[in-house]
C-alpha cells in the first residue's frame, strides 16, 4: 500500500473521545485503503512505464501485439513503447530515436551508404526476448523498399575457464577382393 489510511485523524479532537465514531471510522479503514490501491493502479496504468501485467495487456490489446508465453514484462513493454510511439514521417532521425527506445541502455551503430547506394548498416546489443524481432519488424515498418539493411547483434557475455580441445587420426581403407 502506498498511503496508509487512517480516519479518525479527521476528526476533531473533541470528536476523537467518543468510541462510536472512532470504532466506525475505524471499520470503515480497510475499505478506503482497498480504494486507494485501487485508484494508484488505475493511475499507474494509463502510463506504459509504470504499467503492471493488467495495463500493458491493455496496451498490448489495443495494439494488437500478441505475447509470447517466454516474453518477461521488461520485453512487452519495450515491444508496446516501440508500436506506441510510431509516427510519421519516417526519417533518419526518427529511425535513431525510435532506436534510442528500443535499445534503452545500450549501445547502437547506424552507418548510411546514401552517396553510392541505398544501404543502411546496423549494429545493436539487444538481450531481452523479443527485442531482436520487435527491431526486425520496426526496420520492416519505417524504412523504404529500396533500402538494404544489414543487421547485426552482438549479444555481450564474459566466460571465464579452460578449453580443452583434442584431437584425433582415423584411417579407414576400404578394400574390394574378388575372384576373377
Amino acid at each position: 500500500m502506498i498511503r496508509e489510511i487512517e480516519l479518525l485523524a479527521y476528526l476533531p479532537p473533541f470528536m476523537q473521545k467518543y468510541q462510536e465514531p472512532a470504532a466506525a471510522l475505524e471499520a470503515v479503514d480497510p475499505e478506503f485503503a482497498i480504494a486507494w490501491d485501487a485508484a494508484h493502479r488505475i493511475l499507474y496504468n494509463h502510463f506504459i512505464s509504470t504499467a503492471d501485467e493488467y495495463g500493458i495487456r491493455r496496451f498490448e490489446k489495443l495494439l494488437d501485439i500478441r505475447p509470447t508465453e517466454e516474453d518477461t514484462l521488461e520485453s512487452r513493454r519495450s515491444r508496446v513503447q516501440s508500436k506506441w510511439f510510431s509516427k510519421l514521417p519516417y526519417t533518419l532521425r526518427i529511425l535513431v530515436q525510435k532506436l534510442t527506445v528500443l535499445c534503452g541502455g545500450t549501445d547502437f551503430t547506424l552507418t548510411d551508404n546514401f552517396g553510392e547506394g541505398y544501404t543502411l548498416t546496423l549494429g545493436t546489443a539487444l538481450e531481452l526476448y523479443g527485442q531482436v524481432e520487435e527491431l526486425a519488424d520496426m526496420l520492416d515498418h519505417l524504412l523504404p523498399c529500396n533500402i538494404t539493411t544489414s543487421v547485426s547483434n552482438t549479444l555481450p557475455g564474459q566466460t571465464a575457464g579452460k578449453i580443452c580441445v583434442y584431437c584425433g587420426i582415423a584411417i579407414a581403407q576400404d578394400m574390394i577382393i574378388s575372384s576373377q
